[in-house]
C-alpha cells in the first residue's frame, strides 16, 4: 500500500508540473505579419534609393513670394526649393537691390538647412523699397551637414 501511495503522489506531481501550453492568438500573428511587412518595405525602399538614385549636390531654385512693408523698411519673402539629393545646411541667401549696375542695398539671411527635395521659406529686410529697384536674389554658400 505504501508503494501505491508513493506512485500516486509521483503521478500527481507529474501532472501538476506540466504547464498548459500557451497558444499564440491570431491577432498576434496578424500584428507580427504587419510589422514584418513594414520593416521589409522600409529596408527595400532604403536599399532601392541607395542603389538607384544619384548622389547629386543641392540644386537650389530661389523665388520671391512677396514684398511687404515691415517696420522701418520692407520684407522680401522668398522660398528655396532644393531639387538635389543632398541637404544644404547653413544656407546663405543674399538679396541685392540694383539701380542699373550700381548696388543700392544688400541683405542676407541664413537658413538652418534645406533638405533634399524640399522647400524652405525665409525673408530679407531692406530699408529701401524693392519695387523701385531691380532685385537680384541668390544663394551664396552652404555647409555640408
Amino acid at each position: 500500500m505504501a508503494e501505491e501511495k508513493s506512485e500516486n503522489k509521483e503521478s500527481e506531481n507529474k501532472e501538476t508540473d506540466k504547464k498548459p501550453e500557451k497558444k499564440t492568438s491570431v491577432w498576434e500573428w496578424i500584428i507580427a505579419a504587419v510589422g514584418l511587412i513594414l520593416v521589409v518595405a522600409a529596408l527595400g525602399t532604403t536599399l532601392y534609393r541607395a542603389a538607384i538614385e544619384k548622389n547629386t549636390p543641392p540644386n537650389l531654385e530661389i523665388s520671391v513670394d512677396s514684398v511687404v512693408p515691415s517696420g522701418n523698411g520692407y520684407l522680401v519673402k522668398f522660398q528655396v526649393k532644393n531639387t538635389g539629393n543632398q541637404t544644404a545646411a547653413a544656407l546663405t541667401i543674399e538679396g541685392e537691390l540694383k539701380n542699373g549696375e550700381q548696388s543700392a542695398e544688400t541683405s542676407s539671411a541664413t537658413l538652418a538647412y534645406a533638405p533634399a527635395n524640399s522647400v524652405r521659406k525665409g525673408g530679407l529686410f531692406f530699408t529701401k523699397n524693392p519695387d523701385q529697384f531691380k532685385l537680384e536674389i541668390r544663394a551664396t554658400g552652404y555647409e555640408e551637414p
